[in-house]
């Protein structure tokens, strides 16, 4: 079939209209019939997970700003810190004492604005109960942080942020590891379990991207040695293990959406339908908001008269250009799951090529129109062939869905400026 749809797509009528070709012995002399469709219903929902592994990312998030879909958006992180070793020389005298924060280069929202950063220390170990921590994970610290920076992210311009902390807060983990008193991990995690970076709590600003490598993240010790020939000035660091199995960092992403279309959606369960919130669907990583997509009249081919088969459909859905700038941006391609009908994922999205992605159509952009593309030919005769049916649907979300606040907003099914949209083409040769 389709190594003549070539040959049929070539031979339309003279009128325009739909194209009808003999093709001999290869279909037993029946006609063949290519017809593009495009009025199946596509039902398109948001439903958010109930809670995402944080601990698993690559990157420290930190900031704050406020959204005008997704309410007010929040991201702190913990984490402790490890040694390579636990040695410095006994007559070493501390001179001061910073977290260097490495930026990895991600950021969302506007970066013009001050932000403000808290950095509190921990009073419970960073020990997950379930070997994972959540986005909606928390642990205790002390109310008064130990230090307060007001900073102007540059995550382009600059490598690092460098926070000075109190001399007397380093002072008391120095001596203790000169001393001998610290040796090694479990030691320094009685006597300092780590810290928390908080935002300010009336920031609009911006969330940021901080590594979790140890050459560029580090609370770093200077220190002096005094020597025959004056004082060698030395470093001790302290960094976030990447080797370590137990999970020791995480990131807490809430988003406080009272007042808008998502503040029913407390259940991973409940799905809001794009009908019900101004015909759109929504997407926000970190926090958990995902598309959910259904075609619930498909069954509906079985009424087109004679045998026929699915040789191509296409989803296209489209992201209204407002809602997205620079500073808020999308990306070109998002992940395409399969979930149950409790909106639990089941399986990647695959066709005969592999994994499947919703990306944007090139050739629209150069209109400066935004459209994402799913093919679903493949899905689409799997869920025909289904007995009895099975509630499944389609899911979108972001890419690095765990560590990002990447968020979206796409043209519901019934969109007056640009509806979600199946293209099908469906080949009869066994026309009654």
């Amino acid at each position: 079939m389709l190594s003549i749809l070539s040959c049929i797509v070539s031979c339309l009528d003279e009128d325009g209209g739909v194209p009808r070709l003999e093709v001999g012995q290869d279909f037993t002399d029946s006609n063949v019939r290519i017809i593009s469709i495009d009025t199946f219903t596509v039902e398109l929902s948001t439903f958010k997970f109930d809670s995402i592994n944080s601990s698993s990312s690559n990157r420290l998030l930190l900031g704050q700003y406020n959204d005008e879909y997704f309410g007010r958006v929040r991201s702190s992180n913990y984490f402790e810190l490890t040694a390579l070793n636990y040695s410095l020389p006994e007559d070493a005298e501390l001179d001061s004492i910073a977290l260097i924060l490495g930026y990895d280069r991600y950021f969302y929202s506007d970066t013009t604005k001050v932000a403000r950063m808290n950095v509190h220390v921990l009073t419970d170990e960073v020990n997950p109960e379930d070997d994972i921590f959540y986005n909606t994970s928390i642990l205790p610290f002390e109310a008064t942080p130990i230090t307060t920076r007001n900073y102007l992210p540059e995550p382009f311009d600059e490598d690092s942020l460098h926070i000075s902390l109190p001399l007397d807060f380093g002072q008391t983990i120095f001596d203790l590891i000169s001393d001998g008193d610290i040796n090694d991990d479990e030691e320094l995690r009685r006597k300092f379990k780590g810290f928390t970076l908080q935002p300010g709590e009336d920031d609009d600003a911006s969330i940021i991207g901080f590594s979790k490598n140890s050459e560029n993240t580090y609370l770093r010790f200077f220190y002096t040695v005094p020597g025959e020939f004056g004082d060698d000035e030395e470093i001790f660091d302290l960094f976030i293990d990447p080797a370590t199995i137990i999970p020791n960092s995480f990131n807490n992403i809430t988003s406080d959406v009272a007042g808008t279309f998502l503040e029913p959606l407390i259940d991973q369960e409940i799905n809001l339908l794009s009908k019900d919130s101004e015909d759109r669907s929504y997407i926000q990583g970190g926090i958990g908001y995902a598309t959910r997509i259904q075609f619930p009249s498909i069954r509906k081919i079985y009424d087109i008269p004679g045998t026929g088969t699915i040789l191509n459909a296409t989803l296209q859905i489209k992201p209204p250009p407002q809602v997205f700038s620079d500073v808020l941006p999308i990306r070109d391609s998002l992940f395409v799951d399969i979930a149950d009908q409790n909106n639990e994922l089941v399986d990647r999205l695959f066709n005969g090529r592999g994994g499947v992605f919703a990306t944007i159509n090139e050739e629209n952009i150069e209109f400066n129109e935004v459209v994402y593309e799913i093919p679903v030919g493949f899905y689409l005769e799997q869920e025909l062939e289904e007995a009895p049916t099975i509630d499944n649907a389609l899911v979108l979300f972001s890419r690095n869905y765990n560590q990002t606040v990447d968020r979206i907003v796409l043209e519901g099914e019934s969109s007056t400026d640009f509806r979600a949209r199946l293209i099908l083409t469906y080949a009869i040769y066994d026309e009654e």
